[in-house]
């Protein structure tokens, strides 16, 4: 699980895991306990926390534009971000140990959903938007362009079997770091974005997914992170 993009080279990054699993009641009955041990444990420095009606929030801030790193759980799911620009390593060792103790204090669940979707912004080739715009636009048919209408950006959606991946250029004010890097620190530098959502889903009722799949979500999700990485980053 090495990294396999320099970290030079990444920008901005965020990397979250969704457990769903079966309405569970007994995480409002448990919300003290998890809370407890979460915080106890010292996965997120100087950790604020939160409980709702029917749920708990663990993070670095509970201010939504400073937050970096939240633990997060109520009824049909437990979710795990991070955007510190984590090792692949760091990351994957900050999650398993967050459902290591949902796991203690909830014992009884059924998992229907385990995805993982990673965002992030990195460096082209070019430091010019107008030259990774027509880096993009090089990859598409002519014929989808009208002559009339000049191109101000791109977005490129592809779904496929248990997942999907949206790329696209980045500029400066652009409205994915504002709304996904909301934070001040955020690097603002052009580029381009890769945005993938990987999972596995319970195809029949009653059927089991097991934990493990967790750990195979992820490497999926890095592997594609990786795959369009190497394809754009000549742009």
């Amino acid at each position: 699980m090495e990294d396999s993009i320099k970290s030079s080279l990444v920008n901005n990054r965020k990397i979250v895991i969704e457990i769903r699993y079966e309405p569970n009641p007994t995480v409002i009955d448990n919300r003290g306990t998890l809370v407890k041990k979460l915080v106890e444990a010292n996965l997120i420095s100087n950790a604020q926390w939160e409980l709702g009606i029917g749920e708990i929030k663990i993070a670095d801030s509970l201010k939504v534009n400073l937050s970096r790193q939240i633990i997060y759980a109520d009824l049909h799911r437990l979710s795990i971000i991070s955007s510190k620009k984590d090792t692949n390593e760091g990351f994957y060792h900050f999650a398993e140990k967050a459902f290591k103790i949902f796991k203690e204090v909830i014992q009884n669940y059924t998992i229907i959903r385990i995805g993982c979707r990673i965002q992030g912004t990195y460096q082209a080739k070019s430091s010019e938007y107008n030259q990774i715009l027509s880096g993009f636009k090089s990859i598409f048919p002519s014929q989808v362009f009208l002559e009339d209408f000049s191109v101000k950006d791109l977005r490129f959606q592809l779904n496929y079997q248990n997942g999907q991946y949206i790329i696209g250029p980045v500029s400066k004010d652009d409205t994915f770091i504002k709304s996904e890097f909301p934070f001040e620190e955020a690097n603002k530098n052009v580029g381009f974005a890769i945005d993938t959502d990987n999972f596995v889903i319970r195809s029949k009722e009653r059927e089991k997914i097991n934990d493990s799949v967790m750990k195979d979500v992820y490497i999926t999700s890095l592997s594609v992170e990786k795959s369009l990485f190497e394809k754009l980053s000549n742009i």
